[in-house]
């Protein structure tokens, strides 16, 4: 008898084994942190215009822990190191974006995310990190060209995974710290007998380095030439449509444009003469640049579009200064 009820007690404990396993509660399982990573437009707050981070760009993200009870506003001093500045891929097999390393959220307490773009930045010597933010000194744009540098707003005192752009995870909203220039060039109108090459289009005097502190560009150093189009056989202008000069668009420092901040512009002007010969001119023309856009900011994209007329000899500007996704127009003549 006593051997019978063993094994009844031992059939129980089987039994009751089986039910826990099924009854295992997917609440006490950690959590992985994953971030959404999305672009956003200039103004702090309008998330209209929004775009998709590149899936093929890893970015760098840190973290500091906050126990409960303290905000990072408050007690920051007092917050611990978390995640130490991370590479975040995107993950083409799960869709979302994480570290190579797992990481999880804590149960209790709160984080503060940092993020920042490209991650070879990190390897860049004036780069740092802190609970201030990012900080880049002695960056140049000719020795690191369009490479386009983001921070992301900071995400505070954060619990767990969120649902608020593309993905699940740290709300990572990238923001670019730097300008973009392109120039585009075209025709007021079509002129018998008469052709304009475009050969040179240079800015002189343009700010190229900068440190990047607490979100401001500060010891921009001394002014340089950027070339952006240069060849003897030039473009061919047209008055349909308006031709992109060089062969992208120009990651630039964000800069208040000096004085003697200039468009350096040179183009031929054929004329067919009786008999069937030419004849060339080389025009030149200085603009000053400020007397466009006073300033190139942050975040800001810009485009010139170069209109030559020959009726008096001037060329003027349909200039637009947008966001890095759109934003407005200006228009500008320059004599």
């Amino acid at each position: 008898m006593r051997k019978r009820i063993i094994i009844l007690l031992t059939g129980v404990g089987i039994a009751l084994a089986g039910c826990m396993e099924e009854k295992v509660d997917n609440n006490f399982l950690p959590e992985e942190i994953s971030f959404q990573v999305v672009q956003a437009p200039s103004a702090r707050g309008d998330m209209t215009g929004k775009t998709e981070y590149p899936k093929s760009l890893p970015f760098g993200a840190y973290a500091y822990f906050l126990p409960a009870g303290s905000t990072w506003d408050a007690d920051k001093v007092s917050a611990e190191v978390y995640i130490n500045d991370a590479e975040i891929s995107y993950d083409n097999t799960n869709a979302n974006w994480h570290a190579a390393t797992t990481y999880y959220w804590p149960k209790q307490g709160s984080l503060t995310f940092f993020a920042y773009s490209p991650k070879t930045i990190a390897s860049h010597a004036g780069f740092s990190y802190d609970k201030e933010g990012i900080t880049l000194n002695g960056w140049d744009i000719n020795a690191n060209p369009n490479v386009d540098f983001m921070v992301a707003d900071i995400a505070k005192n954060k619990r767990g995974n969120e649902d608020n752009y593309a993905y699940n995870g740290v709300p990572t909203l990238f923001r670019h710290k730097l300008a973009r220039v392109s120039v585009k060039a075209k025709l007021d109108d079509a002129y018998e007998n008469k052709t304009i090459n475009l050969t040179s289009v240079e800015l002189t005097n343009i700010k190229t380095k900068g440190n990047y502190v607490n979100n401001n560009w500060t010891g921009q150093g001394a002014p340089e030439n950027i070339q952006v189009y240069n060849d003897a056989s030039g473009l061919l202008l047209n008055k349909d449509a308006a031709i992109e000069i060089g062969t992208q668009k120009r990651i630039v420092m964000p800069q208040a444009l000096a004085q003697d901040a200039y468009f350096k512009i040179k183009y031929n002007l054929t004329t067919t003469i009786a008999g069937g010969g030419t004849d060339t001119q080389l025009i030149e023309k200085d603009i000053l640049i400020k007397n466009v856009t006073p300033a190139w900011y942050t975040n800001n994209d810009i485009t010139y579009t170069l209109i030559i007329s020959l009726g008096t000899n001037y060329i003027e500007f349909d200039t637009s200064v947008t966001d890095w996704v759109g934003y407005g127009n200006m228009d500008l003549t320059i004599e």
